[in-house]
C-alpha cells in the first residue's frame, strides 16, 4: 500500500506539474514557440543563465561584428542575437519605410546554429507623416495610435504591418522571437514612456491582437520591459494573457543594486534583463560581476541581452570569464533541435601554448615598427593579452614581431604552429589591407619556413598555421628564429598590429 502511495502522490506531483507549465499568452503559438518559453522558464532551476548580444539597428549600425569579436576573444557565441527593426530617428516619406528587417538574414543564420532572437523597435512617433521624434511627443495624442480614424491611427497600422512582414519572414523560417516592443515605458525619455497607463495597456493588448489573430503570426513570445531605474514597473502591465516573459532594463556598474526585482516576481511569468550594460562605457566594468549578483540575489534571471559597443562585454572587463562560466549557456549549449549548422571550433588547440604575452612581452622585438612592442589587452583571444607594435603605412612595406630566445624553441613531436594575428581597424587610407605569416628560421643557413599569406580581419583573430613536418628533426631542434611578418600594401598614417598566442600541436 506504501508503494502505491508514493506511486500516486508522484503521478498527482507530474499532473500539477503539466497543469501549470508555463503556456504563452498566444494560445495558437506553434509547437517550437511553445518549447521555447518553457525552456526559457526552466532555466533559473538549472541554474543557468542564456547569454545574449544586441548587434545594432536594422539597417543603419546592424551587423554581426561585435559577435565575431565576441567568438575570437572568448571562443563562445551569444545564444540570443537581438535586432532593432526601427530607427526612429530617422526621416522618411511614407515612415512604415523607415521600419527595416533585413537583419533577418543574420538572425536566421543563428537561428539555423541553434541560437534564439530577440527583436526590439524604436519606433518613429507616428503623429508625424515624416517620421523621426522618437524621443520627442510633438503633439501626439497617444490614444489616437488605436484610433484608425485618425492619421495618428492609420500611420500606426502601418507601422504593425511593416512589422508584421519581418515577423512573418521568420515565422515562415520557423523562428520563433522574444519580441519586446514598447521598451522602458515608465522611463521619461521616448514618447510612449510615462504615459496614461491604461491607454498604455489598450495599445499593447490592440497590438497583441492585431499581429496574433489578424496577421496570423504564432512565432512570438512577448516580453515586457521596464525600465529599472524608475519605479513602479509593472504599473503599465498589460495583463497575463498578453505578456510571456517580463523583464528589466538594467543599466549600472552595481549590479546588486537593480530595483524592481520582486515587484516583476509577482507578475509570475519567466524573468530575464531585457537590456544590460554599464552606466559608464570607460571599460572597466567588471561583467562577471554580474553572475555574482544573479546567483546570490537575482536567482530568477533566464536571460539577458547585453547592449553593443561600450556596453558589451567585450569592451568592458572579464568577458571571457564571464562567456565561460559553467552558469552561462552560449549558443553551442541549446539543445532545442533547431539548429542545422555546427559551432565553428574556436577554442584553443590541445597542445602547448609557447606564448600568451599575459606575463609581459618576453625576448620579442619589433622590426620596422614605430612604436613597442608592448603587451596590451585592447586585442585578446581566449581571455589572453596580446603583443602590440604601431606601424606606419606605406605600400609593400614589411613588419614583423620577433623572437630569437632559443630557450622557448621545442618544437620536436609536434605537428603544427600557430599563431592568433589581428590588425587594428584605423589608419587605411581606402580599402587598404595587411597580410601576414606566421615563420621559422632554422639551422645554420637560417632556412626560412611560413604558414602563407593570410589576410587580416579587423574584428576578429586571424589562425596563422605553420605545418612543422616539412621540417627535418635537425631543423626544429635548432630553430634560430621565430615570428610573424606584416605586409601592407597602401600608404595611409600609423595603425596597430597585435599577436595574441602561439601554440604547438
Amino acid at each position: 500500500m506504501q508503494s502505491i502511495y508514493y506511486i500516486n502522490v508522484t503521478l498527482w506531483l507530474i499532473i500539477i506539474s503539466l497543469c501549470f507549465a508555463e503556456q504563452p499568452a498566444d494560445r495558437a503559438a506553434n509547437e517550437k514557440t511553445k518549447q521555447i518559453l518553457t525552456y526559457i522558464a526552466q532555466l533559473p532551476q538549472q541554474g543557468k543563465v542564456l547569454s545574449g548580444q544586441f548587434a545594432g539597428y536594422s539597417p543603419d549600425t546592424f551587423n554581426t561584428q561585435q559577435i565575431d569579436e565576441i567568438a575570437g576573444q572568448t571562443g563562445q557565441v551569444p545564444a540570443i542575437l537581438g535586432c532593432d527593426y526601427a530607427c526612429g530617428w530617422n526621416y522618411k516619406s511614407p515612415p512604415q519605410d523607415i521600419i527595416d528587417y533585413t537583419c533577418n538574414s543574420a538572425l536566421k543564420e543563428h537561428w539555423n546554429k541553434g541560437g534564439l532572437v530577440t527583436i526590439n523597435m524604436h519606433l518613429p512617433n507616428p503623429v508625424s507623416a515624416y517620421g523621426g521624434g522618437y524621443k520627442d511627443r510633438m503633439n501626439l495624442n497617444f490614444a489616437d495610435i488605436t484610433n484608425t480614424n485618425t492619421e495618428t491611427g492609420q500611420r500606426w497600422r502601418l507601422f504593425l504591418d511593416r512589422l508584421a512582414e519581418g515577423l512573418n519572414d521568420l515565422q515562415q523560417a520557423g523562428v520563433t522571437v522574444l519580441f519586446r516592443p514598447l521598451h522602458e515605458m515608465n522611463g521619461d525619455w521616448f514618447y510612449w514612456c510615462n504615459q496614461d497607463s491604461n491607454t498604455f495597456k489598450n495599445i499593447w493588448q490592440d497590438m497583441f491582437t492585431y499581429l496574433t489573430l489578424t496577421k496570423n503570426l504564432h512565432n512570438i513570445l512577448w516580453v515586457y520591459s521596464p525600465d529599472q531605474s524608475r519605479t513602479n514597473p509593472s504599473m503599465y502591465y498589460p495583463g497575463d494573457a498578453y505578456v510571456d516573459i517580463v523583464a528589466l532594463d538594467v543599466y549600472t556598474d552595481n549590479p546588486e543594486s537593480m530595483q524592481g526585482y520582486n515587484e516583476m516576481l509577482n507578475l509570475n511569468k519567466p524573468f530575464a534583463l531585457g537590456e544590460v550594460g554599464p552606466q559608464n562605457t570607460d571599460g572597466q566594468f567588471d561583467y562577471t560581476r554580474w553572475l555574482t549578483a544573479i546567483q546570490s540575489i537575482f536567482p530568477r534571471v533566464a536571460y539577458f541581452l547585453a547592449w553593443n559597443d561600450g556596453w558589451s562585454p567585450i569592451r568592458n572587463k572579464n568577458a571571457y570569464s564571464f562567456l565561460n562560466d559553467e552558469r552561462v549557456i552560449n549558443r553551442n549549449k541549446i539543445n532545442l533541435g533547431h539548429g542545422t549548422s555546427t559551432e565553428i571550433e574556436t577554442t584553443p588547440s590541445k597542445g602547448k601554448i609557447l606564448y600568451s604575452f599575459s606575463n609581459g612581452i618576453g625576448e620579442w622585438k619589433g622590426a620596422n615598427v614605430v612604436g613597442g612592442p608592448w603587451q596590451s589587452n585592447e586585442f585578446m583571444f581566449q581571455g589572453m593579452d596580446s603583443l602590440k607594435a604601431d606601424i606606419q603605412l606605406m605600400a609593400n612595406a614589411r613588419y614583423a614581431l620577433f623572437t630569437q630566445d632559443k630557450s622557448t624553441f621545442q618544437f620536436n613531436g609536434y605537428k603544427k604552429m600557430i599563431a592568433e594575428a589581428h590588425v587594428a581597424s584605423w589608419g587605411f587610407n581606402n580599402y587598404g589591407e595587411i597580410n601576414a605569416k606566421l615563420y621559422i628560421k632554422a639551422g645554420s643557413y637560417w632556412k626560412w619556413y611560413d604558414s602563407g599569406s593570410n589576410k587580416l580581419n579587423s574584428r576578429t583573430a586571424t589562425a596563422l598555421v605553420l605545418d612543422l613536418t616539412q621540417m627535418s628533426s635537425e631543423e626544429l631542434n635548432d630553430v634560430q628564429e621565430i615570428g610573424i611578418e606584416y605586409t601592407s600594401n597602401e600608404y595611409g598614417s600609423n595603425t596597430a598590429i597585435y599577436l595574441s598566442h602561439i601554440s604547438v600541436e
